[in-house]
C-alpha cells in the first residue's frame, strides 16, 4: 500500500474531477491524504481520502465578480503574486504533516505550488492534475495570462521572491519549474484529447483521461442541497415540456447578480424555462424574475444539465465538460483568461457560442441561445464530443498514471 498525497487548488472545478481518482486509488488499497480547505473536507473523506486541512489565501484574491487575473500586461504578475502568497501560507502546514509521514507521490494542481514544493522537499515524484487547457505542449501559467508583458519590470522581482521561498522550504525546485514544468512530469488532463488545441503535439507524459465527472454512473457529488426562490430545499424538478436553459457562473466569479439578472431578462421573451443556479449567491440578490425563470442558491449542475437544451456558463473546464457529457450546447460568457481559451475552443469545434466580456448584452445572449435552440447541426457535433468524453479512459487510467509515477515509469502512449 502506497501513500498518495493530493494538493489541489481549493475550487470546486479543480477538486471535483480529482475525487473519482481518489476513490479509485483508495479502492486499490492505497492510503490517500487530501490537502484542501474545510469546504471540501467532507467530499475528500467521502471519496476515501484523509483530510489535511489548511486555510487558503486565494479567496481574498477575488471578490467573486471578476477573476484575480484579468487580461492585460499585469496579468502574469498578478497571478504569480497570488500563487506565491498561497505557497507561503500552505507549504508550512503541509510540511508539518508530511515531514513525519512522507508520501510516495504528490498529485498537485499547477495553481497550488505547495504541492510541487512538497514533492521536491520529500524527493518523491510529482504528477500534475490539469483542469486547464495546455499550452505549447505543456501546462504553462503564461498561457493562462493572455496579453501579459514579458518585459514587465515586476516579473524578475516576483521570480526572485519565489526562488527565495522555495529555497527556504528546501524544495529543491527552481521557480521556472513552477511556471512551466519540464517534459518529465506526468500530467493528467481532465478533458478528452479531442478538446485540446494542437493535441498532436503532446508526448507520452500527458494523459487525456477525460472529465472523471461526479455525474458519471455510480458517482455522486456530495453537498447537493438546493435553495429555491419561493420554496425549500430540493424543490426543483425539470419542466414537463418546452426547452430548458440552465445558467451557472460556477463558484469563483459567480457574485454577479447583475449578470444573472441580465441572462434572465434576456431570455424572458423566449419560449423556454430558465434555471439560474447561483453557486451560493442568495436568490434575493437577483430580485424578482420573469415568469419563466427560477433561481436556486445551490442546485447540482449534473441534475439540471441532464434535462437541459442549452447551458449558459462561464467557460470553466469542469462545467463545460459536464454540459458536453450530456450533449448540451453552450453559450460561454468567459470571465477569465483560461475560460476565454476554453470558450474559443468550444466555438472553434462548433459546440457553442462564445460571448466575450463587453459582448454579454441582453440582445447577444438572447440571440446566442435562440441560435443554439434552433441549430440542428450542432447536435451532430455534440454527439461526436459526447462519444469522445465517454471513450476517455477516466479515473482508472489516472490512477495508473499515479502508480506508474511511483514506480518510475512515466512513458508509454498518452491516453486517448
Amino acid at each position: 500500500m502506497a501513500h498518495v498525497a493530493f494538493c489541489i487548488a481549493p475550487f470546486a472545478g479543480h477538486v471535483h474531477p480529482s475525487l473519482a481518482v481518489v476513490r479509485e486509488l483508495a479502492n486499490l488499497g492505497h492510503r490517500v491524504s487530501y490537502a484542501t480547505t474545510a469546504e471540501f473536507g467532507a467530499a475528500a473523506r467521502a471519496a476515501g481520502g484523509h483530510l489535511v486541512g489548511y486555510q487558503t489565501t486565494m479567496r481574498i484574491a477575488t471578490d467573486g465578480r471578476r477573476p484575480w487575473t484579468e487580461p492585460g500586461r499585469d496579468s502574469l504578475v498578478q497571478a504569480q503574486r497570488v500563487l506565491l502568497r498561497e505557497l507561503e501560507a500552505v507549504a508550512p502546514v503541509l510540511n508539518r504533516v508530511f515531514d513525519d509521514d512522507v508520501p510516495d507521490v504528490v498529485v498537485c494542481d499547477p495553481m497550488t505550488w505547495a504541492g510541487r514544493a512538497l514533492a521536491g522537499r520529500c524527493q518523491v515524484p510529482a504528477v500534475l492534475s490539469l483542469t486547464s487547457m495546455i499550452g505549447d505542449s505543456r501546462w504553462s501559467l503564461g498561457s493562462a495570462a493572455s496579453g501579459f508583458d514579458p518585459a514587465h519590470p515586476a516579473l524578475p522581482v516576483v521570480f526572485a521572491a519565489t526562488s527565495a521561498v522555495l529555497s527556504r522550504l528546501r524544495a529543491g525546485l527552481s521557480a521556472d519549474r513552477l511556471y512551466q514544468p519540464d517534459d518529465g512530469v506526468p500530467m493528467i488532463a481532465y478533458f478528452p484529447r479531442a478538446f485540446q488545441v494542437r493535441s498532436d503535439e503532446f508526448g507520452p507524459n500527458v494523459w487525456f483521461v477525460g472529465p472523471c465527472l461526479p455525474s458519471r454512473p455510480g458517482e455522486a457529488r456530495p453537498g447537493v442541497g438546493s435553495a429555491e426562490q419561493g420554496g425549500g430545499r430540493d424543490t426543483w424538478s425539470p419542466p414537463e415540456s418546452g426547452p430548458l436553459v440552465i445558467v451557472s457562473l460556477g463558484t469563483i466569479v459567480n457574485r454577479q447578480p447583475d449578470l444573472f439578472r441580465r441572462c434572465a431578462d434576456a431570455l424572458a421573451a423566449l419560449d423556454c424555462q430558465v434555471v439560474l443556479t447561483l453557486g451560493g449567491l442568495d436568490p434575493d440578490e437577483i430580485g424578482a424574475l420573469p415568469a419563466n425563470a427560477r433561481a436556486h442558491a445551490y442546485l447540482p449542475l449534473a441534475r439540471a444539465l441532464r434535462h437541459a437544451d442549452v447551458f449558459v456558463g462561464h467557460g470553466g473546464m469542469t462545467s463545460t465538460m459536464e454540459a458536453l457529457s450530456f450533449g448540451v450546447p453552450i453559450v460561454a460568457l468567459s470571465q477569465a483568461p483560461e475560460q476565454r481559451t476554453n470558450a474559443n475552443r468550444l466555438a472553434e469545434l462548433g459546440l457553442g457560442i462564445h460571448l466575450e466580456l463587453g459582448q454579454q448584452t441582453q440582445e447577444a445572449l438572447r440571440g446566442a441561445v435562440s441560435a443554439l435552440l434552433g441549430d440542428a447541426d450542432v447536435r451532430i457535433r455534440l454527439d461526436w464530443m459526447r462519444k469522445e468524453i465517454e471513450q476517455a479512459p477516466g479515473a482508472p487510467a489516472a490512477a495508473e498514471v499515479i502508480e506508474n509515477a511511483m514506480r518510475g515509469r512515466h512513458g508509454g502512449e498518452s491516453a486517448a
